[in-house]
């Protein structure tokens, strides 16, 4: 395997290669991930601030080639100080800033593809994804996965297990992974889970649950299985409906269906439906709190990266967040993907603008709870955006000592979200945004404590919790 290379690799960049003990992780009541760091008693709250991609120095993917991918990023990791967690291949270098690690999503990626060859199933169709899910969800347990399993770990563990770090197996299992035919079922998630924390005692894993709230195939079964006691052997496409168009090079295209069974693509096109804003309100309410509860014993932290719609509409990340805290636990802690260089930049708007919207996503994201934002970032795309959102998770950088304290209230109206985080009996620090992107809006503390917002504005001040109209 590719990955057992990357042990090898000597880099002269100003990194440093150190062995450590691994820090153990643990979540709490509150929502928060907890760290304790090699060498210390305590547990303490880990707020993310992680990274996928480095414009300008992580040219090709991740799984191409992890040993060239894992020396690029340590190229810039190893002279900024904006994140604390990055997605990265194993190996035994690390930059000199001491970064958690996200590991496991290339091994396992490699392990699912080439497991997926051997199955009994005919590959040459083009629908054989769903065949393939269905015998590996019957199989979860056959020991021959288990097995696969466990060497994929093992390799991982040998690659990089002095670096300090959490686990992602599967990007998107809701989705099937990315640009898959079929869901990835909870059975698999949960057996990798189980071998994970098997084989690691404290470790943590990280579940990106989809990259399309608007529908999935495993919504599709939920509804399907409402009615019948098992799925069909065979792509059931007489429950599209006659007028369906089954595109030949996407054939499964037409399961991917919202919790009532409404479309996500327009009939035989890979375009969005054009649902209107409360009606994707719902749509990301409803599946997500289904598909995570579906999903919750696939991981201990949860999150989505709905670039297109979040980027168009702000307000979703936090309703992303109600979602899964809803379908698993309001204790469960959530860490949301944003989109860091303008993959899905709404059309006609700047940088500075875009810009604007994402710090608007960040900050509205914890209104709502989350501990965590993660940036996927587009390597294809000039490093603009990226480079002019710094500023904004530096900013960030420096108000997570407040972000962390405890939560004295919570709310969120509309296109306003706020929370306020408590200092003492008196002293507090609000967070508030406005999602909208046309529209002001007013936030009322009390008669004497009210703060305008304008579009897509984000406002941290401290505050006399004293004074505030619960």
């Amino acid at each position: 395997m590719r990955l057992i290379a990357i042990c090898s690799l000597f880099l002269t960049f100003g990194v440093t290669s150190y062995s450590q003990e691994r820090s153990l992780w643990s979540t709490d009541d509150a929502g928060w991930v907890l760290r304790k760091k090699p060498k210390e008693d305590a547990y303490e709250r880990f707020f993310a601030l992680g990274i996928w991609n480095v414009p300008g120095y992580t040219a090709n993917a991740m799984e191409d080639n992890p040993i060239k991918y894992r020396a690029d990023a340590l190229r810039y990791l190893t002279q900024s100080n904006l994140y604390n967690i990055v997605y990265l291949p194993p190996g035994k270098e690390h930059d000199s800033k001491g970064r958690v690690e996200v590991t496991g999503s290339v091994g396992f990626y490699e392990m699912l593809k080439s497991y997926q060859s051997s199955l009994p199933v005919d590959l040459s169709l083009a629908d054989k994804d769903y065949a393939i899910r269905q015998y590996m969800r019957k199989h979860a347990r056959d020991k021959s996965f288990i097995d696969a399993i466990d060497t994929t770990i093992d390799t991982i563990l040998e690659s990089g297990d002095c670096i300090d770090h959490i686990w992602a197996p599967i990007d998107e299992i809701v989705n099937g992974g990315a640009g898959s035919g079929w869901c990835w079922h909870p059975e698999i998630g949960e057996v990798i889970r189980e071998r994970i924390q098997t084989k690691q005692k404290g470790a943590l894993l990280y579940t990106d649950l989809v990259g399309i709230s608007r529908g999935n195939s495993y919504l599709f079964e939920y509804n399907y299985l409402k009615n019948n006691r098992e799925m069909p052997a065979e792509p059931p496409y007489q429950m599209l409906g006659d007028s369906a168009i089954v595109l030949q090079e996407r054939p499964l295209l037409g399961f991917v269906q919202g919790y009532s069974g409404g479309p996500v693509y327009v009939n035989g096109s890979t375009s969005y439906v054009d649902y209107d804003i409360e009606n994707l309100k719902r749509l990301f309410y409803e599946n997500l709190r289904i598909s995570a509860q579906a999903y919750r014993n696939c991981g201990d932290v949860f999150g989505i990266n709905s670039f297109i719609d979040c980027n168009r509409n702000p307000l979703l990340v936090g309703i992303a967040v109600d979602a899964i805290k809803a379908g698993i636990s309001k204790s469960t802690p959530v860490w949301i993907f944003l989109d860091g260089n303008g993959y899905s930049i709404p059309t006609g708007m700047t940088t500075s603008e875009f810009v604007c919207n994402l710090k608007c996503q960040v900050y509205t994201a914890i209104a709502h709870g989350a501990t965590g934002i993660l940036f996927w970032n587009d390597r294809t795309k000039s490093d603009e955006v990226f480079n002019e959102l710094a500023t904004v998770v530096e900013e960030l950088n420096a108000y997570l000592a407040d972000i962390m304290l405890d939560t004295y209230i919570q709310k969120s109206v509309d296109n306003l979200h706020y929370i306020i985080k408590r200092k003492n009996e008196k002293e507090g620090v609000l967070f508030a945004t406005n999602s909208s992107g046309e529209d002001e809006v007013v936030l009322y503390l009390s008669d004497d404590v009210q703060y305008k917002l304008d579009p897509y504005e984000v406002i941290v001040v401290p505050i006399d919790i004293s004074t505030v109209i619960l």
